[in-house]
């Protein structure tokens, strides 16, 4: 069974907001990330989480966060440019309710090969831009970031601190 960390919890929250805002039948593997890069405009809005997981859910944002800004990733920035890319769908769906698409859910099955049983935000961010055709690979690209270095990075940090 695969435990997912309260930053996936949270990112994937965000995520149906995000996908409802695109007018989207699915949540894709770019609103997954959507849900990571905006994780610190939700820190006032939490409330329902104990002393604990709260300090959990800081330290895992925080961790993959300053190892974007090693790599000089603006995360508002690339927040903003990666919803201007994100293509508007159909409708949402009709019973309001934003499953995963098929290649949102290879993303967490690929995140949990990274990670055994328990997947991160870290996790998540090195499986989506292990995607070709995602738009927030793209943009890292487009900014001359290698992308698999930042993924091994990513990787490397989690286990060496675990």
């Amino acid at each position: 069974m695969v435990n997912y960390s309260i930053g996936v919890r949270l990112a994937w929250e965000i995520s149906g907001y995000e996908a409802a805002n695109k007018k989207s039948l699915f949540i894709e593997i770019d609103h997954i990330m959507m849900g990571i890069l905006s994780l610190d405009k939700i820190l006032s809005n939490i409330k329902s989480l104990s002393e604990n997981d709260f300090d959990c859910f800081i330290y895992e944002k925080d961790k993959l966060y300053s190892k974007l800004v090693e790599y000089n990733i603006n995360i508002t920035t690339l927040r903003r440019k990666l919803r201007q890319l994100l293509p508007y769908g159909e409708g949402v769906p009709s019973d309001g309710i934003f499953h995963r698409s098929l290649e949102c859910k290879h993303i967490f099955a690929n995140s949990a090969n990274f990670a055994t049983n328990y997947i991160t935000i870290s996790h998540l961010f090195a499986s989506i831009i292990s995607i070709e055709q995602s738009y927030s690979r793209n943009l890292l690209i487009n900014k001359k970031i290698d992308v698999e270095k930042l993924k091994a990075d990513l990787l490397f940090s989690f286990y060496k601190n675990n």
